[in-house]
C-alpha cells in the first residue's frame, strides 16, 4: 500500500503516477491501446483515495440534467473531473462511440455508460497513470524494456489423451464457444467466467498449461479479479494453444510414419 499524502501537488501526482508501468494491464482494440479502467482504479485507490470524480453533463429544455452532452444529429459526449486533496484537478471529455471509434447518433445506456469508463481511464492519463501511452511510447520514463516486459503464459503441452479432431478445428471451436471480448465489452465475472470455460475446454481437447507459473498467472488473475489480465490471459492462452496444437499434430504426424 502506497504512502498517501492528503493535499499532494500536481508535480507530485504527475511524478507518481506516470512512473508506474502499465503495460500488462493494456488492451488492443481498433488499433488503439486502452488500460484497464479497473485496474487504474484500483492503482488511484492505493496511492490517492482521497480522491472525487463528478460528471459534467447539460440540461435540457424540460430541466431534466443529465450526464451527456448532446449534438444536433443526436450524437453525445461525457466529460469528468477528477479532484485529488485540495489543489489537483483534471478534466477530460470523449465522445460516445461504438466499436469502431465512431460517434453514435441517440446512444444508448450500455453505449454511455462504456464511454464513462473510457473518459474516467483518459482523465487518469491526463494525471500521469498511462500518459505514456497516449504520447505513443512504449514504456514509463525511468523504465527499460528489459524491466517492462509483461510475463507470458508459457507454451501449453499435452495431456495423455490426445484430441482426435484437427488442432485448427479444436482451437477454432474453443474461440467460436468464448467470443472474443474485451474488458470493456464484459464485467469481471463474465471474464472469469470466460477464461475457466476456455481452459476447461482446451483441457477437454487435450491441452492444458505447461507449469505452475501458467497455472499460477490464471489462478492470480481469477482471486484478484484483474480484468485486463483475465481477458488478456484468455487471449494468450487461445493463440498459444494454436501453436502448440500444430506442433503436436506434426509430432503425431512423424511417429505415425
Amino acid at each position: 500500500m502506497a504512502t498517501v499524502k492528503k493535499n499532494p501537488t500536481a508535480k507530485e501526482v504527475w511524478d507518481t503516477l506516470s512512473g508506474i508501468n502499465v503495460n500488462e494491464h493494456t488492451e488492443d482494440k481498433g488499433g488503439l491501446t486502452y488500460l484497464s479502467w479497473a485496474w487504474a482504479w484500483s492503482i488511484m485507490m492505493d496511492h490517492y483515495p482521497q480522491l472525487t470524480v463528478k460528471w459534467h453533463g447539460m440540461t435540457d429544455e424540460s430541466g431534466v440534467t443529465r450526464d451527456i452532452t448532446t449534438y444536433p444529429g443526436g450524437t453525445a459526449s461525457v466529460c469528468c473531473s477528477v479532484t485529488i486533496g485540495d489543489d489537483v484537478k483534471r478534466e477530460m471529455w470523449l465522445p460516445v462511440m461504438d466499436h469502431r471509434n465512431k460517434a453514435i447518433a441517440n446512444p444508448d445506456s450500455r453505449a454511455i455508460s462504456d464511454a464513462k469508463q473510457r473518459c474516467l481511464t483518459k482523465c487518469l492519463g491526463v494525471l500521469g497513470l498511462g500518459a505514456y501511452i497516449y504520447a505513443g511510447e512504449d514504456f514509463p520514463r525511468d523504465v527499460t524494456p528489459a524491466e517492462a516486459v509483461p510475463k507470458k503464459v508459457p507454451p501449453l503441452r499435452a495431456t495423455k489423451k490426445t484430441p482426435k479432431k484437427s488442432p485448427e478445428k479444436a482451437v477454432e471451436e474453443a474461440k467460436q464457444d468464448q467470443p472474443s471480448l474485451t474488458y470493456e465489452e464484459v464485467s469481471v465475472d463474465e471474464a472469469i467466467t470466460n477464461l475457466k470455460a476456455t481452459v476447461t475446454d482446451l483441457h477437454k481437447r487435450g491441452w492444458t498449461p505447461a507449469d505452475d507459473a501458467a497455472k499460477k498467472q490464471i489462478t492470480d488473475a481469477i482471486k484478484g479479479r484483474d480484468i485486463g489480465a483475465l481477458v488478456r490471459l484468455r487471449r494468450e492462452i487461445l493463440n498459444l494453444a494454436e501453436s502448440a496444437l500444430k506442433l503436436h499434430d506434426i509430432e503425431e504426424g512423424k511417429h505415425d510414419e
